[in-house]
């Protein structure tokens, strides 16, 4: 719209409020000091507040009142309220003026008595309810900040009362849009977007974009959703503990995008149509941060949430219960692999905590002096038990549980020691200086490796040998002492190569006697 039309659309609305029904200027829109041709200026008359009555064509809300009444409380009623005479002798109804009386009554009752009469300027002229209405709208446009709402509000009336206008006989050459938008001082575009908010946003929406407090982008973009879109949006906001009416725009739209993916889903697995857990998945995009990736694009078949979302689809329980039961018993492979890869590892760990309790209980000394020995006597209480519990193997022991030899020692770094000293081929006494014999303070046969002492039952060599053993086998509590074969797995007749299923009471590990040693095989039970 050029500025040229702009004018001429404008003059022509001034120009009929500035119309009396005689054809005078209307000198309610001029400042005070104006007057009608051949006609004595306007009059300043004081009213009681009591005999003024609001507008009831006033739809603007009354607004700030506490910052406009510590205004006047300070410097007095600066501008003289316009009023009409009422239907009633004696009384008069606001034409401009509503929140500076509103003000004003505030002040009275908080005691200031001298301000109930208030300077008003008496309109006495005729006029249709249409113009006089119009005229309302105008004087109190530009006198208070408005929020989007009040703008619609206004637009709306405005456009209604010039329709009004045109058919007692006033002439609006072109679009009746482009003088609502002049006569509320807004573009055509933004009149386009206030109208599509007034009439689609959701009523759930409306309580806080009529406040002011939903911004106007925002408004626009819930309203061009469906409304159940709108709807499905504010309660979700509602549930995440926010305050809808804070959401920005792009929020909003993000929401919205994800759920109309949502609502465009088609079941793939119980024939054709819309899905069925359509509201499920409208939860789950709600229950979670708008600028997360959607899942919700898909029938919940294919979904690779499917066995852990609690929105998925109750048609596919079964399917869910058999992907988890899959799930189940190939983590139960995988931990089961672990556990016998690691096996060797942990049954070492035990034997030294073994051994450690055995050497401890022969030299007759405290867990806490070993401990100071080792420089680990912090927490001496509390570690002393742990360790206590570890050498009568009555806590679980993994290839990872430290050992008692210090802060953090592991069986790890004790076969990196070990190592080295089979690299040098020397002895850890020697390799630590606790002997000068390179075979050790009590010198082995070569390659020969000699665990001695009797290790408790509940534990295993970490590595296939001969052991001498004793067992109940009648469980009678009559011991049998015996030499057999640990092939790894379990322990077995020396002769026959039969599973022993009881359990030792103790045994020892044996060193190998030279010559190769062929292990029994497993399937003679």
């Amino acid at each position: 719209m050029t500025s040229g039309k702009s004018s001429c659309k404008t003059a022509a609305v001034m120009n009929l409020l500035s119309k009396g029904p005689t054809g005078r200027r209307d000198i309610g829109v001029v400042k005070e000091d104006e007057v009608y041709m051949g006609s004595p200026r306007e009059q300043i008359e004081y009213i009681d507040l009591a005999l003024l009555d609001d507008d009831p064509c006033n739809f603007y809300e009354l607004s700030g009142l506490e910052e406009l009444a510590a205004n006047i409380e300070l410097v007095g009623l600066q501008q003289p309220l316009r009023v009409r005479p009422g239907a009633q002798d004696g009384r008069y109804v606001i034409v401009s003026g509503h929140r500076r009386r509103a003000a004003v009554a505030k002040l009275v009752e908080e005691g200031r008595g001298e301000l109930r009469e208030l300077p008003c300027i008496v309109e006495r002229r005729e006029e249709s309810a249409a113009l006089r209405e119009l005229r309302l709208i105008y004087a109190n446009s530009d006198t208070r900040k408005m929020t989007a709402a009040d703008v619609s509000r206004q637009a709306q009336r405005v456009e209604a009362l010039l329709y009004q206008l045109k058919e007692e006989g006033h002439e609006f050459p072109g679009r009746m849009r482009d003088y609502v938008a002049e006569a509320c001082k807004v573009s055509r575009s933004k009149l386009a977007r206030l109208e599509v908010i007034r009439k689609n946003l959701e009523p759930s929406w409306h309580a806080g974009y009529e406040a002011g407090k939903l911004a106007e982008a925002t408004a626009y973009a819930l309203a061009q959703m469906p409304r159940a879109r709108q709807r499905v949006i504010y309660n979700g906001l509602v549930k995440q503990g926010e305050y809808p009416n804070a959401i920005m725009e792009h929020v909003v739209k993000q929401y919205g995008e994800s759920l109309a993916q949502a609502e465009a889903v088609q079941c793939a697995s119980y024939g054709s149509g819309p899905c069925l857990n359509r509201e499920a998945m409208q939860a789950r995009i709600m229950g979670r941060d708008y600028y997360q990736y959607n899942d919700c694009r898909q029938c919940c078949d294919g979904c690779p949430n499917l066995t852990h979302c609690k929105y998925a689809c109750p048609m596919l329980a079964d399917k869910i219960k058999e992907i988890k039961a899959d799930a189940k018993a190939r983590r139960q492979r995988e931990h089961q692999e672990v556990e016998e890869r690691l096996r060797p590892q942990v049954e070492q760990v035990r034997a030294l905590w073994a051994r450690f309790g055995e050497v401890r209980a022969a030299a007759g000394r405290t867990m806490e002096e070993c401990l100071d020995a080792v420089g680990a006597n912090y927490l001496v209480e509390e570690t002393a038990r742990d360790f206590e519990r570890l050498e009568r193997l009555e806590k679980k022991i993994t290839e990872k549980t430290r050992l008692p030899y210090g802060y953090g020692v592991c069986l790890d770094e004790v076969e990196r020691y070990v190592g080295l000293a089979d690299l040098l081929g020397v002895s850890l006494d020697y390799l630590l200086c606790r002997t000068d014999n390179p075979a050790g303070m009590a010198a082995q046969p070569e390659g020969q490796l000699v665990i001695s002492g009797w290790m408790p039952g509940g534990t295993v060599p970490f590595q296939p040998c001969d052991v001498v053993a004793y067992f109940d086998l009648a469980r009678t509590g009559s011991l049998n002492r015996m030499i057999c074969r640990f092939d790894g797995k379990c322990f077995r007749y020396e002769a026959s190569g039969r599973r022993i299923d009881t359990e030792p009471v103790r045994w020892m590990a044996l060193p190998p006697v030279g010559g190769d040693v062929s292990e029994l095989g497993t399937g003679q039970e």
